[in-house]
This record gives C-alpha cells, structure tokens and sequence, in this order.
C-alpha cells in the first residue's frame, strides 16, 4: 500500500487544539437542538400545527438518514484525499443556511399557514440533517486523526458533558419561554427557533477553526460502488465489527422511541407543555452525569464496555416509561398526594434516555475508531452507517403504529429491542481481536 499526500505527523500534532475547538464547536450545536429538542419540544410545537405522530417520527428519521446516507458518497469523495477539512467547512453551511432561512420566515410570516410552516419546518430540518451527514465522516476522521486513542473515552465524555450542561442551561429557558410567564404562542416558538439558529452559527464558526493532521490515505480512489461491493464482505471477515453492526442496530432502533415519551405524557397523563423544559433538564443531567462515566469506563476498559453498559441501558428506558405511570397511578389509590408528582417522577424516562443515547454513539464510534487504520477509516465509517440505515425508519414505524397500537406496545418494542441490542453486545469480542480487511484497491 503506498500512500498519497504528506507522510504522518506526530499524533499529538493538533491534539490540544481540536480537543478545545472540537468539544467548543459541537456544545454550540448540541446546545442549538436544545432549543428546539426534536424529542421534547420539537413534539409539542408539531402538536400545535395540527401535525400528527408520523410527522414526528418523520423528523426524526430524517436525521438518522440525512446523517448516515451521504457518508458512502463522502468515502468515496475523500479517501484518497489528505485533506479533509475543506469538506466538513463547506457541508456545514448547507445545514445552517435554510435553518437561518425558516427562522426569517417565522418573523416574516408567522405561523398562519399551519401547512407551509410544517414544510418549511421539515425542509429546514432535512437541510440541516444532510449538512450533518456530509461534514460527519471528516469530522470523524478529524477526530480519530487528532485524538490518540488513550484520551478518546476523556474527549468524548467532556464533549457530551459540556454539550448537556449548556444545553441544561437552555432547558431553563426552554422552560420560561413554554410556560405561563413566557412569551406568548406563537412567539414563544419562534424565539426558541432564532435561538437554536444563532447557536448553529457559532458551531458553524468553530467548524471553520479545527485544524487537520494529515495522515495516510488510498494511493488511488474507490467509487461509490466498490465501497458498496465491499459491504458483504466486511461483514463476513470481520467478527467485530459484524457484532458492533448488530448490536448497533437495535440500539438505534431504541433511540427511536425517544420523541414520542413526551408525546404519551402529554396525550395519556396530562403533562402539560412547559414541562418539555423539564424534560431537556433530565435528559441533559442524565447525560451529564453519565458521561463521566463512560469516558472513564472507554480508557479503563475499552469501547466495549461502553456498548455494553448503554445497551442494558435502552433497554431499561423504555420499560420505565411504560410501569412508572402505571405503578404511580396504581399506588396513588392509596397516596393520592403521589399523582401530583408524576410529571416530575417521570422525568426519570429522559434521564435513562440521555445517559445511553449520546452514550451508545460514542462507544460505538471508538469501537469503530480501532477497527481500522487511517487509509480505510472513512470506508469502514461509511458502510457501518449504511448497515444501520434500517434502524433509522424505526421512529417512523413507530409513529405510524401509534395510529393503530397503544404506547404500551410500542415501549414493549423498544424494550425488546433493547434486550436484543444488550444481548449481541455480550458476544462482541475486543476491537483487537477483529483483523483489518486487506485493502480493496
């Protein structure tokens, strides 16, 4: 294998900078969805358009898909390529740019226009979801070029607690701004949008500030269709990361329930909206939290464990969300003073949800990190998102069911999907263990 471009620098290169700039860059972007949290919020301010469940399981796969689809293009465009960062400066726009264009139709327009707003909504979104997709793989790349493996589980965790300590800042806001002291609707709604599309732009700033290590790439170019082709065989040769795919499919699929427990505490237990800044405070304190955890569990032991520990996790979640409303209810026949307290006690569904959500992301992402050298990373990245598409349609299967089935069996989906996530992790052998696939050029 030769190798094009610059020869490798020093791992620690641009180590301290990217660590700053990185976790600095992405809390603005963590922090500008929290604004507008397509699992809390987002929900809420559908409900008020007259949108239904679909749309919001729509939305949410939509940002499954538009991040996982363009990374196949992505390899293909930059694995021969030293430089990767004009591509994720470039990609960024693309998403911030319509955000910025919904938010000045909001002002301008208003909501009258229930339907048009949806679009808008869906289109901006899709926008930003693509944009994400596209700066995603050399984003990664960046990441595993200019993070040593020994400090991957401390960057990842003080990305994810930085990002949920802001963003719990925000679920204040959130809070006053839903609830009978803030603005009112609409306006309420549409500052919580211009908020989330100046953070986009400070994320998007430091975007434009990384700085990129140059390491080994492919001596020539793969298309598209022979990073395709490569798929069946990575998954036959490579136990490892076979098992990481399964197990990251059903997790996945997990995550999707996400968006519709605000959905059920609103429509079955009369939690009114203001508590969705409530919701953003558990989610980000559980993330919070948990981070620290599993950054210290990812250099003491692995990426492994990591999987592991969150996938017993998003089994939990959803089996919480379905008895703790039953078992409050049953037990407030004989404490009825406990009733008053469910909208709080159920908070306890998004403080599950944030501490494993984030959480089986980056257990997987540096699982994946050390399957692969530099030259196939952007290969290997690119066909483990594609093997995981299915699990993005599960929020919209999900929100199509809802139509038809009770929460109840939706949660007792996840939960099993779950089980069967923590069930495949158990089987996962070290990321070591699993040779590297020869080169396919």
């Amino acid at each position: 294998m030769s190798f094009a471009g610059s020869q490798p620098e020093d791992v620690s290169e641009h180590t301290r900078w990217n660590f700053a700039v990185i976790v600095t860059e992405a809390t603005f972007f963590m922090a500008g969805l929290a604004w507008v949290e397509p699992s809390a919020v987002l929900p809420l301010f559908i409900g008020h358009l007259g949108g239904s469940t679909v749309i919001v399981g729509l939305i949410t796969v939509m940002l499954q898909l538009g991040f996982k689809l363009p990374q196949v293009f992505m390899a293909a465009v930059i694995g021969h390529r030293p430089n990767r960062l004009p591509y994720l400066r470039w990609s960024i726009l693309l998403g911030v740019i319509p955000v910025l264009a919904f938010v000045a139709y909001l002002w301008l327009a208003g909501l009258g226009n229930a339907r048009v707003v949806i679009w808008l909504l869906a289109l901006a979104y899709c926008c930003l979801f693509l944009g994400n997709g596209f700066l995603g793989l050399p984003w990664y790349d960046i990441v595993a070029k200019s993070i040593p493996p020994r400090l991957r589980g401390r960057f990842f965790g003080t990305m994810q607690f930085v990002s949920a300590t802001t963003a719990f800042g925000v679920g204040f806001a959130v809070r006053y701004a839903l609830g009978p002291a803030g603005p009112d609707y609409p306006r309420n709604y549409i500052l919580l949008f211009t908020a989330m599309g100046l953070f986009m732009c400070l994320s998007t700033i430091g975007c434009w500030m990384i700085r990129e290590p140059i390491r080994p790439v492919l001596a020539r170019p793969q298309s598209v269709t022979d990073i395709l082709r490569s798929a069946l065989p990575m998954l036959r040769s490579h136990p490892a990361f076979r098992s990481l795919t399964i197990t990251a499919l059903f997790a996945f699929a997990v995550t999707g329930a996400t968006p519709f427990y605000v959905v059920y505490a609103k429509q079955h237990l009369g939690i009114r909206d203001e508590a969705a800044g409530m919701y953003i405070w558990a989610m980000t304190l559980g993330g919070a939290l948990a981070s620290l955890i599993w950054g210290h569990l990812n250099d003491a032991r692995g990426p492994r464990a990591v999987v592991r520990g969150t996938s017993a996790l998003l089994c939990l979640t959803p089996l919480v969300a379905l008895a703790l409303p039953a078992s409050v209810l049953w037990l407030g026949q004989t404490f009825p003073a406990l009733i008053g307290t469910l909208p709080y006690l159920y908070g306890l569904v998004f403080l599950c949800a944030g501490a494993s959500i984030n959480a089986i992301w980056f257990g997987a992402t540096n699982y994946l990190f050390e399957l692969a050298g530099h030259e196939h990373r952007p290969r290997y990245i690119a066909v483990f998102h594609l093997c995981t598409i299915p699990s993005s349609l599960s929020a919209l299967a999900l929100g199509w069911m809802l139509n038809y089935l009770p929460f109840a069996v939706m949660f007792a989906l996840a939960a099993t999907c779950g089980a069967a996530a923590l069930v495949s992790s158990l089987n996962m052998p070290e990321p070591a263990a699993g040779a590297e696939l020869p080169a396919s050029d």
